[in-house]
């Protein structure tokens, strides 16, 4: 992970030294939030005349192009988008789940994943060569006699040539039915490491949260849907960084909404469990 340490500014404007591989976040010196956008590699910060702290999960690669991460203890969540193919992971995640976006694995405790980049290409089919005409023949020569009181001499006709017969290759059809058995092999891979990694499925609502999720959404409850930021901290006794963390997590997932106002932020209850 890297932080950065941002220089006071009314809205800051800093080139990334990495191209981030997760959302990028920014808080004051105290731990409150702040807004930020990352667009062709600048991030932008709303600081408001202060510092800020800035941090985010680089992007790196390898000559290899296999990748292990290794995260220690709590609950995670391992995405896994269209084009990346996971090879191993320990232990076995206690649910699976594969939609549009990509593979959901959920996990508990010191959680390894090993993983790779992949993609499909098909290659259209060569077109079939044209058939070689056969030559003509030559039709066969017959001798006229001539008159003689001797018997006359008989001409031996010539034998016509054999024709040139071509052999056509393969088919567009053939080449077409190649094309589609790689993308079926390609659709198998996936669906049967989607199988292989299975072991239940998650019922019920609230399965993507986690207890600390469901306790700020039990607090929020308590409190009448709105409470502010610090008020929850104080109320679940959470450091700021795991508050932070599980805020915008909630908020991402549509649970709640967060709204700053002034030096401190209001947190809003938009969904139950």
């Amino acid at each position: 992970m890297l932080i950065l340490l941002l220089p006071a500014a009314i809205v800051g404007n800093y080139s990334l030294p990495a191209p981030p591989a997760s959302d990028v976040a920014a808080l004051t010196p105290s731990g409150t939030p702040l807004p930020t956008w990352v667009i062709n590699g600048t991030l932008y910060v709303l600081q408001g005349g202060d510092s800020a702290i800035a941090m985010y999960v680089p992007r790196f690669e390898n000559a290899s192009g296999v990748y292990t991460i290794t995260l220690r203890g709590g609950r995670v969540v391992v995405q896994a988008p269209p084009g990346v193919m996971i090879e191993d992971i320990s232990p076995r995640p206690e649910r699976v789940v594969v939609n549009k976006t990509g593979l959901y694995l959920y996990l508990t405790g010191d959680v390894k994943v090993t993983y790779y980049f992949f993609t499909v290409t098909v290659t259209p089919p060569r077109p079939p060569p044209s058939p070689t005409t056969p030559p003509p023949t030559s039709p066969p020569t017959t001798a006229t006699p001539t008159p003689s009181p001797s018997p006359p001499p008989t001409a031996t006709p010539t034998q016509p040539q054999s024709p040139t017969v071509a052999t056509p290759s393969a088919s567009p059809q053939q080449g077409q039915a190649l094309g589609t058995e790689l993308l079926i092999a390609a659709a198998l891979v996936a669906a049967i490491t989607a199988v292989l990694l299975l072991r239940k499925r998650g019922r019920g609502n609230c399965a993507d949260l986690n207890e600390t999720d469901q306790a700020i959404i039990k607090a929020l409850i308590d409190r009448g849907g709105v409470a502010d930021r610090s008020d929850l901290q104080e109320a679940l006794g959470l450091p700021k960084t795991t508050l932070h963390r599980h805020l915008h997590k909630l908020a991402k997932y549509g649970y709640i909404k967060l709204e700053q106002l002034g030096g401190r932020q209001r947190v809003e209850l938009l969904r139950k469990c």
